[in-house]
């Protein structure tokens, strides 16, 4: 083989022993390996198949239709890293690959997109094979172009030994691995097929008989990777098929909530206890339960545990991921920056199954900071430096070690130096609910009504401020207020919000109903996993703008209103993304639609919500300090607000 050729025409004659036509050999006529066959040799077959819907795969395994996928044990795994965090990425191939290939996710990898000209920033699986001297020589064959230009770095680093771009020819990627299974210096095989995904955008039919091609091309590598086994007593070959970006094949139905960030992944090896109880398990049927699963960070991890090329330094692993064939290690770490903004909570759960570790370790920048009982599931990493520093985003790298497997997870926090809470703020303060003492206004009578009858006693929390927050879980009752602010020329809503950020269409604040975008009125809600929205509507236009946020963290939400000059502006400050605003024009609305003068609070003005076009799944999301002026705050404000550290009932309002 060559280093990189282009294109099936160009790939003519590397592929002449192996059916240059399309056609791959019977495994009985695979040539002999080189050299002599050895006793206790690894090698590894992974096979990255872009746009594979696993709830489809799954079916067609159950109906005996795909009998060589059929060969490997298949579990749901998560893809697009955890939704409202910084491991969030979008599900494309590009970050897909990325972090099949890294074991990390796009805030340490780098790739954002699909252009092929995203270097990988983080090792790659390649790389660190080099690295320690294992596995031996590296084949990638690569149907889908920007994959194969994703890798030239590994490429001109002589990290991959041969990198075939086969131009959306997956016959090509059989052919070309084929060879490549045949030749035992090869000890690691990549085949990327990109068929289904481009059979994904066409009829149902089209998508089946793409991955019924695709099964039958897996065939042919499983039937090699048999013979070649025969041939050489002793050699172990590692399976690992999974999904760089699952999709839906055109109008497919299904009533999995978590559908498009499910991938899956397939070993011909016995899996640890966590992907053993995945692979027992249904498809899953929420966010939250799709994150108990593996996730595709796991595939690298893996691969270089099955050839013994970890990291050996934990406080350098750098790997989000985890091998599926050890014992396992922490699940689900997560990260959140303290209300100080100088501290950060790591959160963790032990493995199912597995046993419990003698202690737990947490490093910090490559400094191992802690060591903690090894039935933990958090620490506090109470001064992370950022005193006197600049206002900035900084990272840390975290390592938890749980007895000797570790997992890595950089952090972030958006620093802000605390600031003093503005007396302005005191300016035009029309309410003002702290939640200290009940639902009740701090500047006048009125009150958060249930919205049940008869009203159950209200949910607090800890606001992290030393006062209380309002949690309002749907299941047992909402809130609305009778209010003339939307009847203000000019008006501001604040409040602080923290969430799982795991509900779509969760009506946060509103006084419209929030069937349609374009109805009478405003709001401020979770669009979709992650994602805030503020939406104006008049019955017939609408303007729009979204922002991200982070989630389980506290987050100043707010949103100013000139129905004068027709404009809006939302503001989140969230202490991982930072300070953000949008502006909206308001200009194609009439503002009459916008002051009915009720507002309801995780519920819309409808009151049916729940269960009328939203289910919720979610942890029922808390609210703190819920101000409105009859005025537009400022910029400088809201950054007060965010960055003082304290409550505005300080300013006894």
């Amino acid at each position: 083989m060559r280093k990189l050729a282009a294109g099936a025409v160009a790939l003519a004659g590397l592929l002449g022993g192996c059916g240059g036509d399309g056609s791959a050999p019977a495994a009985g006529t695979i040539p002999p390996a080189d050299g002599q066959p050895g006793t206790g040799t690894r090698r590894v077959l992974l096979i990255g198949m872009d746009g594979v819907n696993y709830p489809e795969l799954s079916a067609l395994v159950t109906q005996k239709q795909a009998p060589a996928l059929a060969q490997l044990t298949l579990a749901p795994a998560y893809t697009g890293g955890v939704s409202g965090t910084v491991t969030q990425q979008e599900t494309l191939a590009g970050p897909g690959w990325a972090t099949l290939l890294t074991g990390a996710w796009s805030n340490r990898h780098g790739v954002t997109s699909d252009q092929g000209d995203h270097v990988m920033r983080a090792d790659t699986l390649f790389s660190r094979l080099k690295q320690a001297g294992a596995g031996g020589k590296i084949a990638v064959a690569a149907s889908w172009g920007p994959l194969a230009r994703q890798l030239s770095a590994d490429v001109r680093a002589d990290r991959v030994d041969q990198l075939v771009d086969c131009a959306g020819v997956d016959a090509c990627v059989t052919d070309a691995a084929l060879r490549a299974v045949a030749d035992r210096s090869y000890g690691v095989v990549v085949a990327n097929f990109h068929a289904p995904a481009i059979a994904a955008g066409g009829m149902d039919s089209d998508y089946r008989r793409a991955l019924a091609a695709l099964d039958k091309q897996v065939g042919q590598l499983m039937s090699a990777l048999q013979a070649s086994s025969k041939l050489n007593p002793g050699e172990d070959w590692l399976v690992v098929a999974t999904t760089s970006r699952p999709m839906q094949p055109k109008d497919y139905a299904s009533d999995a909530a978590a559908i498009e960030d499910t991938s899956f992944i397939g070993l011909n090896h016995t899996g640890n206890a966590v992907f053993t109880a995945a692979a027992k398990d249904a498809m899953p049927a929420s966010k939250a339960e799709l994150y108990t699963r593996p996730s595709t960070a796991d595939v690298a991890p893996t691969v270089l545990g099955f050839l013994g090329a970890l990291p050996a330094s934990p406080a350098q692993y750098g790997i989000e991921g985890q091998s599926l064939l050890g014992t396992p290690g922490v699940q689900q770490l997560r990260a959140s920056a303290g209300r100080d903004a100088g501290s950060i909570r790591l959160n963790w759960k032990l493995g199912q199954e597995a046993p419990q570790p003698a202690q737990i370790e947490i490093f910090r920048n490559g400094t191992k900071i802690a060591s903690l009982a090894g039935d933990a599931s958090e620490y506090v990493d109470t001064d992370v430096g950022l005193a006197g520093k600049e206002e900035g985003t900084y990272s840390f790298d975290y390592v938890v070690v749980a007895g000797a497997v570790p997992v890595a997870y950089r952090a972030a926090i958006s620093y802000v130096p605390p600031v003093v809470l503005l007396p302005t703020l005191l300016d035009r303060l029309m309410h003002f609910f702290s939640f200290d003492n009940g639902l009740t206004d701090s500047k006048s009578t009125d009150t958060l009504r249930a919205m049940k009858t008869p009203p159950p006693a209200p949910l607090f929390g800890n606001d992290g401020l030393g006062g209380k927050s309002l949690v309002i879980n749907p299941a047992k009752t909402s809130y609305d207020l009778v209010s003339d602010v939307p009847a203000q020329a000019r008006f501001s809503i604040g409040f602080w919000y923290k969430s799982d950020a795991q509900q779509a269409w969760l009506p946060v604040l509103t006084n419209k109903d929030w069937n349609s975008g374009a109805n009478r009125g405003f709001i401020i809600g979770q669009s979709s996993v992650g994602t805030m929205t503020f939406n104006f509507g008049d019955g017939s236009n609408r303007a729009d703008a979204f922002m991200a946020f982070t989630a389980n963290q506290w987050v100043y939400v707010a949103l100013t209103v000139d129905t004068v000059a027709k404009k809006a502006t939302g503001y989140i400050a969230d202490p991982v993304l930072g300070i953000r605003s949008a502006a909206i024009s308001l200009s194609a609305l009439n503002m009459a639609a916008l002051r009915a003068n009720r507002l309801v609070f995780n519920e819309d003005a409808t009151g049916g919500a729940y269960p009328g076009y939203t289910t919720p799944t979610a942890v029922a999301p808390e609210y703190n300090d819920l101000a409105f002026w009859s005025r537009e705050i400022d910029a400088r404000e809201v950054k007060a607000l965010f960055a003082a550290g304290k409550s505005l009932s300080t300013l006894n309002p």
